[in-house]
């Protein structure tokens, strides 16, 4: 019952944190737009879970962003879906090398995942409409959001570590009552 009770908890502060960001990416940051990009939280929220959970929940957070995504912004469904599913498995890889305390490769990471997100966006959407200016569009749009995302990502990552935290604590509360 206890697991049950964890798993509960768990899943609805990935509900809430994916829905906080979905609503700060659409309703708040647009207001503070900064050269013209405004930060992609669902990035930052999707490569924070693979890296400090791994693969696999880096995966159903990252689907689970971009199916949000795809319901009220997308063109094609499933589109956002398939490819924050490949950032949270991208991300979940690094995992192994991350230690909790040390903020540099979150923030890399965050960094790299959004210039990905970016390259996979030209790609679909701008060079099958014949449009070739990648430099322009790498310089103006994908490198600005990165930068970005990443300031922003600091506090997304702090805040959902927090969380992380304080829901491991009642797990690790409860198995030294198991065991001793």
């Amino acid at each position: 019952m206890i697991e049950v009770k964890e798993l509960v908890k768990y899943i609805a502060s990935i509900v809430l944190v994916i829905f906080v960001s979905f609503l700060l990416q659409t309703s708040v940051f647009p207001t503070f737009k900064l050269a013209s990009v405004t930060p992609n939280l669902m990035v930052a929220v999707t490569t924070t879970y693979g890296l400090l959970r791994g693969r696999t929940q880096g995966m159903a957070v990252g689907f689970s962003c971009g199916i949000v995504l795809d319901f009220f912004s997308g063109y094609y469904l499933g589109f956002y879906a398939l490819v924050f599913l490949y950032l949270g498995f991208l991300s979940g890889l690094f995992k192994k090398l991350f230690f909790g305390d040390d903020f540099k490769l979150p923030m890399f990471l965050i960094g790299f995942v959004d210039v990905i997100y970016g390259v996979i966006i030209y790609f679909v959407f701008f060079l099958s409409q014949k449009d070739y200016s990648f430099g322009y569009f790498f310089m103006n749009l994908i490198m600005p959001e990165a930068v970005y995302t990443l300031i922003v990502g600091i506090f997304v990552y702090y805040i959902i570590f927090k969380i992380n935290v304080w829901l491991d604590k009642g797990k690790d509360r409860r198995q030294r009552k198991l065991v001793g």
